[in-house]
C-alpha cells in the first residue's frame, strides 16, 4: 500500500512538472505573439484569447494536481505514523509476554510508559481491594512522593479500582507538585473483569503537551496484556517462592540428623 501511495506521488509530481513547463511555454508563446508586429489584429486578438484561456484552464489544473498531491503526501504520512504506531504495539505486546519473570514484566510495562506513551513520573499499584490500599510495586520520576501504600477513598484511584473506569486529564493540570492521590491518568488493570493493578501517570515529559490517540491505543493494551502478564508472572514467582520453601522443607525432613 505504501509503495502504491508512493508511485502515486511521484507520478502526480511529474504531472505538476509537466503543467508547469506547458503553462511557461504557452506564456512565452503568447508574449512572442503580442510582440510581432503586422498581421490580421482580429484574429490574432481571438489567438491571444484561445491561449490566455487555455492558460487559465491548465494553471487552474496544476492547482487542482498540486492539491492533491498535499492531500496523499499528508495521508501518506499518516499511512506511515499509523504503520509505525501499529509496529510499537506489537512489539510491546510481544515484550509483555516473553518472559514469567515478574520484575522483567514490570521493567517492559515501564519502558512502554516512558518510551510509546511518553510519561516522565508514574507508579505502578497491585490492587488490595479488601484492605481497601493500592500496594506500590514500582515507580518512575516519583523520588519518594508515593508511599508503600496508598489508599483509594476517593477521586479517580477509587473509581478505577472499584469500577475499572480509566481516566485522563485533558488538558493537563500542573503536575510541579505530585499528588499520589490525583494523577493526570490512570488505567484498571483487569483480568475478566477483575481488577487486580492499576497503572497511574503523573507527568509526562516535557516534549509532550497531552495525551495522543495512540496512547489511548496503548492504555487499552496496558489494561488487558500488561494485566495478564503480570498476573502470570506474580503467579510464577508466587509458586516459585512456595517450591522453593517445600523443597528446603523436605531436604530438612529427609537430611539424616547429625
Amino acid at each position: 500500500m505504501f509503495n502504491r501511495a508512493r508511485a502515486f506521488t511521484e507520478e502526480l509530481m511529474r504531472e505538476n512538472e509537466r503543467l508547469r513547463f506547458r503553462v511557461a511555454g504557452l506564456s512565452r508563446d503568447l508574449e512572442q505573439r503580442e510582440a510581432s508586429p503586422g498581421g490580421d489584429s482580429s484574429a490574432l486578438a481571438a489567438r491571444v484569447g484561445e491561449l490566455e484561456k487555455e492558460r487559465d484552464e491548465l494553471a487552474g489544473r496544476f492547482k487542482e494536481v498540486e492539491e492533491m498531491n498535499r492531500g496523499f503526501a499528508t495521508r501518506y504520512q499518516e499511512i506511515e505514523t499509523q504503520n509505525n504506531q501499529l509496529a510499537n504495539l506489537y512489539f510491546a505486546s510481544y515484550q509483555l509476554h516473553s518472559t514469567l519473570t515478574f520484575p522483567d514484566v514490570v521493567d517492559t510495562v515501564k519502558e512502554i510508559l516512558i518510551n510509546l506513551i511518553g510519561a516522565e513520573a508514574f507508579a505502578l499499584f497491585w490492587a488490595e481491594e479488601r484492605a481497601g490500599v493500592l500496594r506500590t510495586e514500582a515507580t518512575q520520576g516519583m523520588g519518594s512522593a508515593v508511599p508503600s501504600e496508598v489508599r483509594f477513598k476517593a477521586g479517580p484511584l477509587k473509581r478505577a479500582v472499584e469500577n475499572g473506569e480509566s481516566y485522563y486529564a485533558d488538558p493537563l493540570p500542573d503536575t510541579s507538585r505530585i499528588n499520589p492521590a490525583q494523577p493526570i491518568a490512570c488505567m484498571a488493570l483487569k483480568i475478566s473483569g477483575r481488577v487486580i493493578g492499576v497503572v497511574a501517570i503523573y507527568r509526562l515529559l516535557a516534549q509532550k503537551q497531552r495525551f495522543l490517540p495512540l496512547d489511548f491505543e496503548l492504555f487499552t493494551l496496558l489494561a488487558g496484556h500488561a494485566a495478564t502478564a503480570l498476573f502470570c508472572s506474580k503467579l510464577y514467582q508466587r509458586s516459585e517462592e512456595k517450591l522453593s520453601s517445600l523443597q528446603g522443607f523436605l531436604d530438612m525432613l529427609t537430611s539424616p540428623s547429625p
